[in-house]
């Protein structure tokens, strides 16, 4: 029967009792004192001596040692289950700590779109210097990828994550939503709607004109045109923007990136009050991806960067 004594171990298990406990697990698998005073580089009489400790700790009797050799009581062994557990419990723990702390050094690979920098309400800057305070030791790996190619590097790990408009909704992603972009239709400085009003291009001008679409984006502008035909394909909005600037094309930027453009006088948007589409933006990360507090630690600084905002 248990004493009170190994009740106050059981209720305040402390630095000494995992120490007898671990001597009394390396005497069970080495088979008895005198091995595991090899093991451990102590003398057997020591050993005896923390066994007896145990014992008295616990209110219980572990083994039987004498003549007969070493053997586990039926307490004995369920002590020594018990305490595999334990000490395999601690060591995850202090594993699982040590990952932690690691995972904010090493490196952050991630993905983004082009022509992002110029859009001050997508907090990315503020969300990369937050980051770096909070995890000084972190390097970074920033790919500039078509959405098509940001979906696949997250997909096969070669992106811890992606920042990327939500064109389509991908099996095995997972997606955070963070802000809207603004897309509307320009043309260039040299075009034949560039000094027309709005109102004198019509539908037959626009179905006619020289479009670009997007290789990454099916049939995004179909409700803006009766016609599906383009006279060019990107798959880089700045591939777009050269095209636009040589007078030859119309076609869809996001308002930020056009806005110098518009303000030097090269590029001026068409009915911007009824040609708009609007791209939703995410994070993207991969849905069986092991929890990483490099990536948790983007996501929520990337969030309360726009909080901000």
């Amino acid at each position: 029967m248990a004493t009170g004594r190994g009740r106050d171990m059981i209720g305040r298990l402390s630095d000494i009792d995992l120490r007898l406990l671990r001597i009394f697990v390396a005497v069970v698998e080495s088979g008895g004192f005198s091995l595991a005073s090899a093991r451990l580089n102590v003398s057997e009489s020591t050993i005896s001596s923390h066994m007896s400790d145990l014992e008295k700790r616990l209110g219980m009797r572990l083994c039987e040692r004498g003549r007969a050799g070493f053997r586990l009581t039926d307490d004995g062994e369920e002590v020594y289950r018990a305490t595999t557990e334990l000490l395999e419990g601690a060591t995850r723990f202090r594993d699982r700590l040590a990952t932690l702390r690691s995972d904010l050094g090493g490196t952050l690979k991630f993905g983004l779109p082009d022509a992002i920098v110029t859009n001050a309400k997508a907090g990315l800057v503020e969300c990369l210097q937050r980051y770096c305070e909070r995890a000084p030791e972190i390097s970074l790996q920033i790919h500039i990828l078509t959405p098509r190619e940001l979906e696949h590097g997250v997909l096969n790990g070669s992106l811890h994550l992606a920042v990327a408009p939500e064109h389509r909704r991908v099996s095995g992603l997972e997606y955070v939503p963070l802000f809207i972009e603004h897309n509307y239709l320009y043309c260039g400085r040299g075009h034949p709607f560039f000094d027309l009003t709005d109102e004198a291009i019509g539908p037959d001008r626009l179905d006619a004109a020289n479009r670009i679409s997007r290789g990454y984006l099916e049939r995004f502008d179909e409700e803006f045109f009766s016609t599906p035909t383009h006279r060019a394909v990107v798959h880089q909005i700045e591939a777009a923007a050269l095209l636009i600037l040589t007078g030859r094309f119309i076609g869809f930027l996001p308002d930020h990136y056009a806005a110098e453009w518009v303000a030097e006088g090269r590029m001026r948007p068409i009915k911007p009050d009824a040609i708009e589409f609007r791209s939703p933006f995410t994070i993207i990360t991969r849905r069986d991806a092991d929890a990483s507090q490099r990536v948790s630690t983007f996501i929520r600084e990337m969030r309360q960067a726009l909080a901000d905002i």
